[in-house]
């Protein structure tokens, strides 16, 4: 997939028509139900908070229906790719892609949430707010699967901060046990002592006071959760000034892990992004637009692609369409970009230069915005050529090496 002439081949299959309806429907889908999943989650617990049976907490159904839709949409859309790929006996290309599985959880998730919804189940409040913020993880996640396989910039940046993570296992382990260390020593030193047995003195305002905000290592979270805020700033020396163990443990804390490892996490994060930005981005993502490009082909031609031409009375052609379906306003768009290419000739005062700028004008402003809005109602299917290579190709990288030339030579 790094070769110049697939990623050329990759961009003209992506451009195409049935490539680009299926990815313009994951995206409106998505952002469908994004929408819709966070104003019937607001709208339900609302309703939660004051009813007491379970017929109060029921929401309407055509709030719903966006969410119901969305997850039909992709439930259909994996099921067609499962019966195509097991036509070609390749079910175990779906079976191994994450990303397929990311959609089974999305389906799974937003279908579930949207019948709790509906008939009013799951009456414990806070399950019901744990659950659905889990799933908003779930949907954010697929626009980030979205975007990155997409987007090449974006595919770098995603592949670096996997790359990063994965690289910082070691760093993360002894973090940890460092914060836990020095979590278990404040929690020593303080132990029964007057910042723990004395009650702090509380603001006249204030009904009760919070045992996390007044004594944070008395207890071994609470100090745990202090530990971890000191490192990324958050620091109250005064609670150290009571004892000269504790404030030489603050002090060997703040060169340790805020001066010293913060410089090492630095180093480790640049290092291993570079790694990532040239090489290893870049192929994962022509190797994810190489597996979606062999999915669309396996659905455009699955087994149901001859029973329904011969019912339909249509002819073999390129796109499974109407013949020359690839090619469909090509000359019409080359035609209208053409007239702001051509230098008028003509004098300023003429007749022919107004009526060129006229023409210039009515294409520009009614003309090209029309076309483009019919495009996004028809999710790209009636875009031209030229506007569905300009939105889905993406920049062919050059050699990078002399072996990537000779291996595109062979």
């Amino acid at each position: 997939v790094v070769i110049p002439s697939v990623q050329v081949l990759l961009n003209d299959k992506i451009s195409q028509r049935f490539p680009t309806f299926i990815l313009m429907c994951d995206f409106f889908c998505l952002i469908l139900v994004i929408i819709f999943y966070s104003i019937d989650v607001v709208e339900s617990i609302e309703k939660r908070v004051v009813a007491t049976e379970q017929s109060g907490r029921k929401l309407g159904t055509s709030t719903l229906v966006p969410l119901y839709f969305g997850a039909a949409f992709f439930f259909f859309r994996e099921v067609i790719q499962i019966l195509s790929l097991i036509s070609l006996k390749s079910f175990h290309i779906w079976l191994y892609d994450p990303s397929n599985w990311l959609n089974v959880f999305f389906v799974v998730l937003v279908t579930w949430w949207a019948v709790c919804m509906q008939m009013g189940f799951l009456q414990d409040l806070n399950h019901f707010r744990s659950g659905t913020a889990f799933t908003v993880i779930v949907l954010w996640l697929k626009v980030l699967a979205f975007l990155r396989n997409m987007l090449i910039d974006f595919a770098v940046f995603v592949g670096g901060v996997l790359h990063v993570v994965q690289r910082l296992a070691a760093f993360l382990t002894a973090l940890v046990v460092i914060l836990v260390a020095f979590s278990q020593m404040f929690l020593t030193v303080f132990r029964q002592t007057p910042y723990c047995t004395d009650p702090p003195d509380i603001p006249d305002e204030a009904d009760q006071w919070c045992e996390v905000d007044y004594r944070p290592f008395c207890k071994f979270w609470t100090s745990f959760l202090s530990v971890y805020t000191m490192l990324l700033g958050e620091v109250d020396e005064e609670m150290f000034q009571t004892s000269k163990v504790a404030t030489f443990l603050f002090c060997l804390f703040m060169f340790l892990v805020v001066i010293l490892l913060a410089n090492v996490l630095i180093a480790i994060v640049t290092d291993s992004y570079k790694v990532i930005q040239y090489e290893r981005a870049a192929i994962v993502f022509w190797t994810n637009r190489l597996d979606f490009v062999a999915e669309m082909d396996a659905i455009a031609n699955g087994p149901w692609k001859k029973r329904l031409k011969s019912c339909c009375g249509m002819g073999k052609d390129e796109n499974g369409g109407a013949p020359g379906g690839s090619t469909f306003g090509k000359e019409l768009w080359k035609r209208l970009m053409d007239l702001f290419d051509d230098d008028i000739e003509e004098s300023y005062m003429s007749a022919e230069f107004f009526a060129y700028i006229l023409l210039r004008l009515f294409t520009a402003v009614i003309i090209i915005p029309f076309w483009i809005l019919l495009g996004l109602f028809t999710a790209g299917y009636l875009w031209p050529p030229q506007v569905r290579e300009a939105i889905f190709t993406s920049a062919v990288r050059k050699h990078s090496s002399e072996s990537a030339e000779e291996d595109e030579l062979r």
